[in-house]
């Protein structure tokens, strides 16, 4: 009898998970190669010859994350190409609790802590040890003004040797490169956040900006019209079940 009931109740268990994910949303769906987003009003325009993109969940603040299939391999990873660095788009979204100017220095302060900056620097792989900013200029991201910082982050890992050597590895030191776009609408930062190897980034990085020449601010009515045509999403499995592959 013992047998039984643990046994109805794994499976209620696994019936109410499956209904979990079912009603998990998309953060947004992508409509002939633009995405909109379900809760924020903006649309991007994401060329599928470019990226690749996996929508996240909508209670989410990562909203979306863009990669490349074609990208330059450095020679220090010639026998790992793994360790290569994709050139990859983070889409966050969050509350603003000051004066932007004022959150982006914070963002880049070693001295200033929050648990907000915390959730943000696990997503922002660029900030994550010493990032070393070269620019930050203003910038108008459709109708919002905002800062566009670019710099670098210094990295150093061991990568295993190919053939009879594979039992070595050599240290490699080099940089991460890219940059990150701030700017505020509604009362919350819209942060867009670029990341690959530093050797590539003055090439990688156009590819960013010509991006983001796509993002626009969109109306209620048409956010309207895309909440009411979106439903078969709901269907979807979570994180990287998420995928959308835009090639």
């Amino acid at each position: 009898m013992k047998k039984i009931l643990i046994a109805v109740l794994a499976l209620a268990m696994m019936v109410n998970l499956a209904a979990a994910r079912r009603g998990a949303k998309k953060a947004g769906e992508i409509t002939d190669g633009v995405y909109y987003d379900r809760t924020y009003d903006f649309s991007l325009e994401i060329p599928e010859d470019v990226w690749n993109t996996s929508i996240k969940k909508d209670k989410d603040r990562v909203r979306l994350i863009l990669t490349k299939d074609q990208y330059d391999i450095p020679i220090h990873f010639t026998h790992a190409p793994n360790y290569t660095q994709v050139p990859r788009i983070t889409v966050y979204i969050d509350t603003l609790p000051m004066d932007l100017r004022m959150y982006v220095d914070s963002l880049l302060s070693d001295e200033y802590k929050s648990d907000q900056k915390n959730k943000i620097i696990e997503e922002f792989d660029l900030l994550f040890g010493d990032y070393n900013p070269r620019s930050m200029t203003k910038v108008k991201v459709a109708d919002a003004e905002g800062y566009f910082t670019m710099g670098e982050r210094q990295y150093t890992m061991t990568v295993a040797k190919a053939g009879s050597e594979a039992d070595r590895g050599d240290v490699v030191t080099e940089y991460y490169g890219g940059g990150i776009y701030f700017f505020e609408h509604d009362n919350h930062v819209y942060m867009f956040h670029f990341i690959c190897e530093n050797l590539y980034a003055s090439v990688e990085i156009q590819d960013f900006t010509k991006l983001m020449e796509g993002f626009a601010f969109v109306d209620d009515d048409d956010g309207e019209e895309k909440e009411a045509g979106d439903g078969d999403d709901d269907d979807d499995d979570e994180d990287d079940d998420d995928q959308e592959d835009s090639q």
